[in-house]
């Protein structure tokens, strides 16, 4: 097999590969509404922040089920990225062959 073919057969590999991991992190769910608990703290806050009342802490578990989401999205994405790039790299070898 001449090696400019292997080479357009593995740029079509990793083509499909970046498509299907885009299409992966397309379908990733995020959560639609995001509740946000606070605990008034047990101390006293000596400042307010830019002259609100601080009321506590913050907490969600929708928020950080978003962010979790989120990482898998960015993970599915950058390999898909770097799945186009070889592709294309490998196009051009095998152009250049």
């Amino acid at each position: 097999m001449k090696i400019s073919i292997l080479l357009t057969i593995l740029s079509a590999l990793f083509a499909i590969a970046a498509a299907v991991l885009w299409f992966v992190s397309a379908v990733v769910k995020t959560p639609e509404s995001f509740n946000i608990y606070v605990v008034r703290p047990y101390g006293v806050m000596p400042l307010s922040p830019m002259g609100a009342t601080y009321l506590g802490q913050g907490q969600s578990p929708d928020l950080v089920a978003l962010a979790g989401a989120l990482r898998r999205q960015s993970k599915f994405s950058a390999l898909a990225a770097g799945c186009a790039g070889i592709s294309a790299l490998l196009q051009t070898a095998s152009l250049l062959v």
